[in-house]
């Protein structure tokens, strides 16, 4: 395929960037930051939803929103990291613990505490000295107080919940919960509906969690179809191309429902559909 012209490859990167605000997204934006900021007795978040629905893209938004309202200049109020399928257990505590610390070492005190980590500073060590695990905690710990952490976003939040054979489905839960109380900072679960299921597994854990469903446009709904029309036309109206816009949207009720509803798979959708 021969390369774009650069006009129309600039318009192409911007359409792949272009992020449409829609109801559910704005919804779920105030919900997030009233559950974040408000007064509470829970230490957990679980943000779930269908795959394209938009969850990485709220918590984008919310986690640059806390950072520019954070009047201390020296806090970090929010880390977002990422569990992986190819680690369960006490592996995935561990990346995850690595990640965190990653992200705040650029505070001198934080620098000194881990620089003679041997679990940090080695990422392929695998360890099960309880010393050395101690040690990787209250590095943790310490740098979540130092750094005056308000929330830890955890995006695919059902990988984190997986645990080894030996242990029994609620492992990862105990510990995350435990974890959570010790620091007093709010940890949002967020991916698909295991991460429901996981959360539910133990009566003491979901007393300490709040549910936070991200629900998909339902093309029964006569508000949710006019509103993913609305999310299609914009869409649409940014395409780098010349389309007919009312041509397409006539056909708004294909566009939902090879798409689920979802906006993010739509947005995928036409970026793949306009570069092919």
């Amino acid at each position: 395929m021969p390369p774009l012209e650069p006009t129309l490859q600039t318009r192409l990167e911007a359409f792949i960037d272009f992020k449409v605000k829609h109801p559910r997204l704005e919804e779920m934006d105030r919900d997030l930051m009233r559950l974040i900021q408000g007064h509470r007795r829970y230490t957990m978040l679980a943000l779930y939803g269908t795959t394209g629905v938009g969850k990485s893209t709220v918590i984008s938004r919310v986690a640059k929103r806390l950072r520019e309202e954070e009047p201390d200049p020296l806090a970090v109020p929010v880390v977002t990291i990422r569990a992986s399928p190819e680690d369960i257990g006490a592996s995935a505590r561990l990346v995850d613990f690595r990640q965190v610390l990653a992200q705040l070492q650029g505070h001198v005190g934080v620098r000194d505490r881990v620089k003679n980590l041997p679990l940090f500073t080695n990422p392929e060590k695998k360890s099960r000295d309880p010393a050395e695990w101690l040690d990787m905690r209250a590095a943790v710990q310490y740098a979540l107080s130092l750094l005056r952490v308000k929330v830890v976003f955890v995006d695919e939040g059902q990988h984190l919940m997986y645990v080894d054979a030996p242990h029994k489905p609620t492992a990862q839960l105990d510990w995350l919960k435990t974890f959570t109380d010790q620091t007093n900072v709010l940890h949002v679960l967020v991916g698909n509906f295991d991460v429901y299921d996981f959360c539910h597994l133990n009566a003491q854990a979901a007393r300490r969690m709040r549910d936070l469903p991200f629900h998909r446009y339902h093309l029964n709904q006569i508000t949710e179809c006019s509103e993913f029309a609305t999310a299609l036309r914009t869409f649409l109206e940014k395409v780098p191309l010349d389309v007919d816009v009312p041509d397409l949207l006539s056909h708004w009720r294909w566009f939902g429902e090879w798409s689920l509803g979802c906006i993010g798979v739509l947005s995928d959708w036409l970026v793949e559909t306009v570069d092919a």
